[in-house]
């Protein structure tokens, strides 16, 4: 019997068929062949979106998986995570990549220029007139930091330019 079998594998003592490699039995004999049928277990879950109720493997929710019913109900949870509700949120007004304050920070700054770059003098329209964090936002530890008065300065947009070029230089020096 153990003839039709590969040549190099033992016949299992129960069965006679080939064992595996590593195996003292065959697959059939171990419960990966059709004779040992094993169940899965499943979990009942309720589904954070619609509140359904549905069924996962357990392995699954000793994962802490498994939340959602279906791709769509998942897409609508993550679709509601915007602004404070969402995952990344740090603060700050919607939609402000420099934090708490930084608009009225701005405006301060640039009425304070009245009108003019506070690096070369040059009087532009206030429309043209950007403002400049002269520690990095980044740097800094918070937001009340970073949008100190004596942290930002109203520049021209070519002076804004220069200012930038010369920060990246200063910081690759430093590193």
């Amino acid at each position: 019997m153990a003839e039709k079998y590969q040549v190099g594998f033992p016949p299992c003592p129960k069965c006679g068929r080939p064992m595996e490699r590593r195996s003292k039995t065959c697959a059939y004999c171990a419960g990966k062949g059709h004779g040992n049928i094993v169940r899965r277990k499943y979990v009942l879950k309720i589904c954070k979106t619609c509140g359904m109720q549905f069924e996962i493997p357990e392995w699954r929710a000793n994962q802490n998986r498994g939340m959602f019913c279906s791709r769509k109900c998942k897409d609508a949870f993550l679709k509601t995570l915007t602004g404070q509700n969402s995952l990344r949120w740090r603060g700050g007004t919607a939609g402000s990549r420099r934090g708490i304050g930084w608009w009225t920070a701005r405006e301060w700054a640039i009425v304070r220029a009245c009108g003019k770059c506070e690096h070369c003098g040059k009087t532009v329209d206030k429309c043209e007139l950007t403002v400049h964090h002269k520690k990095p936002y980044k740097l800094c530890k918070n937001d009340l930091e970073a949008n100190s008065p004596n942290n930002l300065i109203a520049l021209c947009r070519s002076c804004h330019s220069r200012a930038d070029k010369l920060g990246v230089v200063q910081r690759n020096k430093h590193e």
